[in-house]
């Protein structure tokens, strides 16, 4: 994946919102993250999740095909844009003191327009539900993976991220 060129709108992890455990996520349940970074992913790296997955549809990978049937490019797979979502979730906010976390799990996930090899794409984040569990805390977020055009690519009502 590559990261784009620092510019006015692009925050640094500076912008992260910081909390030393998970739990302190809850003050801020409703509440609109800064965007991440511009990203993009670039056709080599659709091959190389193309050759790991199996996906051999021709819209991901013949850029022939692609430019004289899809109107200029191929399309970068849904399942590598959902890949990259806990790592664009770490630009919008970090627990400092937890032992680990996992994303368990989005839910809810629509592809509203497709992303090309080369489009320059962010995530959007806002908490919707912080809350302790016995074990470990849930914290769930609305994910929007926007375009740099303005579009929405994908929308994730839920994506379930656990704190050890």
């Amino acid at each position: 994946m590559n990261q784009m060129q620092p510019d006015a709108e692009s925050p640094t992890k500076a912008t992260a919102l910081r909390v030393a455990r998970a739990i302190d996520l809850a003050a801020f349940v409703g509440t609109e993250l800064a965007p991440g970074r511009w990203r993009s992913v670039t056709q080599d790296e659709v091959d190389q999740f193309v050759a790991l997955t199996g996906d051999r549809n021709w819209v991901h990978t013949d850029v022939e095909r692609a430019r004289r049937e899809l109107d200029g490019a191929t399309i970068v797979p849904g399942q590598l844009l959902l890949a990259l979502v806990p790592a664009l979730l770490q630009e919008a906010y970090v627990v400092s003191g937890a032992a680990q976390s996992r994303a368990a799990a989005l839910r809810s996930v629509r592809f509203r327009c497709p992303v090309r090899p080369g489009d320059n794409f962010r995530l959007r984040a806002r908490l919707t539900l912080v809350e302790q569990r016995p074990r470990f805390v849930q914290v769930d977020v609305s994910c929007d993976l926007e375009l740099n055009s303005g579009q929405c690519a994908l929308k994730s009502q839920r994506t379930d991220v656990f704190f050890d």
